[in-house]
């Protein structure tokens, strides 16, 4: 049991709350719980599809990707990557010749882009796609630079 308790700057008590095992526990969650936002796109042409936009001066942080590729295609691929019209980076390509896959990762740990990178799939021949992202937008002050980030990964 708590004899103490912590407080923000205005002098609330944080949350506690009774846990499972009948004793006081100060909850916490990660932001990337609180604050995530998720997208999904079909894909069916040969396109690039710009699925997340950061904010003006912000980045994103991927949490989780699921890519589903219902029907093959002969010589396609298709290309997971960061983009902000003048660097990229690719983070993920699929050859989807072979057959047809399911792919899902949660990224433990997050994959941050750069300063207005946009979170895009390229697609090179009409196929059937279907990308799920969990994101979570980095405030201006914790965004690199394309230079900052491409020298710390």
């Amino acid at each position: 049991m708590f004899k103490y308790f912590l407080v923000n700057k205005a002098g609330t008590p944080l949350d506690v709350q009774v846990g499972l095992a009948d004793h006081q526990t100060l909850m916490v969650e990660s932001h990337r719980v609180l604050d995530a936002h998720w997208k999904s796109s079909p894909i069916t042409t040969a396109t690039t599809t710009t699925i997340i936009t950061s904010r003006p001066n912000e980045s994103v942080m991927l949490t989780d990707l699921v890519v589903i590729l219902s029907k093959k295609v002969a010589a396609s691929t298709i290309v997971v990557r960061f983009n902000d019209g003048t660097n990229t980076a690719i983070l993920f390509t699929f050859d989807s010749t072979v057959d047809s896959f399911f792919f899902s990762h949660a990224f433990q740990g997050g994959i941050r882009s750069w300063k207005n990178a946009n979170f895009q799939i390229v697609t090179d021949q009409a196929t059937t796609v279907t990308v799920f992202v969990g994101y979570v937008h980095i405030s201006e002050d914790a965004t690199k630079s394309y230079a900052v980030w491409n020298a710390e990964r």
